[in-house]
């Protein structure tokens, strides 16, 4: 599956690069960067980069972020980010393991510089697919899920958190897996130990069943498992939170 992964990387990155403003160096900031090979990316193209992940000291990340990039080794509850410091902050599937939504994305909104980015992939708790797989949805598989967002009630959040000019669209191109991994899912009695995308029996499914998955997202693309946001910290330094509070 690594090479869907690194489908799913480079397309969040063409993404990125549309929505960051061209010609400038920009600060920017990965919550949950794994390896770091997104983050390293950005890091070539001569951007500032910083990233959240708490396993980073465990990880082999690229020895271009460890000597050149200010990492933070701790959960994005746990990180202490400075303010008005990011021209960018973006997250690929980590906000539905986040066990204080609310706080954490009033640190993110503090730590953008105004009129500073937001951008986060999540699974979407009004996707098709978990009506039609139910309790085989795969992203119901991992443990670690803490919740699910709906476009309304991330908004609400994101908007309660300070932010403004937040919107939603659903890519088809994210978690390419999803519709035959849920399929799997329903089929084996037992999923095992590492689930199901860890049975080489599986490969081979995979291989025929993802273009047909992708078929059907791009034909019906409320089936997509995933919603991208986008949000923005207001230009006035001083939000309507911080006004009242």
């Amino acid at each position: 599956m690594e090479a869907l992964d690194r489908i799913r990387l480079r397309l969040t990155k063409r993404r990125l690069d549309r929505l960051m403003p061209p010609g400038r160096a920009l600060d920017v900031l990965e919550i949950g960067f794994g390896r770091g090979t997104l983050l390293a990316a950005l890091q070539g193209e001569g951007h500032r980069v910083s990233g959240v992940d708490r396993g980073a000291l465990g990880l082999e990340v690229a020895e271009s972020l460890r000597e050149g990039a200010r990492l933070y080794p701790v959960a994005a509850e746990e990180a202490e980010l400075p303010d008005d410091a990011f021209d960018l902050i973006y997250g690929v599937h980590v906000v539905e393991h986040l066990s204080e939504p609310a706080s954490v994305f009033r640190s993110w909104r503090r730590a953008l510089r105004p009129g500073g980015l937001l951008y986060l992939m999540t699974p979407n708790a009004e996707s098709k697919g978990l009506a039609l797989f139910g309790e085989h949805w795969w992203n119901l598989e991992d443990p670690t899920h803490v919740r699910f967002f709906s476009p309304r009630s991330i908004g609400r959040m994101l908007g309660g958190a300070g932010f403004e000019g937040i919107r939603w669209r659903t890519p088809v191109w994210d978690s390419l897996t999803m519709e035959v991994s849920s399929l799997l899912r329903g089929l084996r009695r037992t999923p095992g130990r590492h689930g199901v995308m860890a049975s080489r029996a599986a490969v081979p499914v995979y291989a025929a069943l993802t273009p047909l998955a992708l078929a059907a997202r791009t034909a019906w693309p409320p089936l997509s498992p995933s919603m991208e946001v986008t949000a923005r910290r207001p230009l006035s330094r001083t939000s309507k939170n911080e006004a009242v509070g």
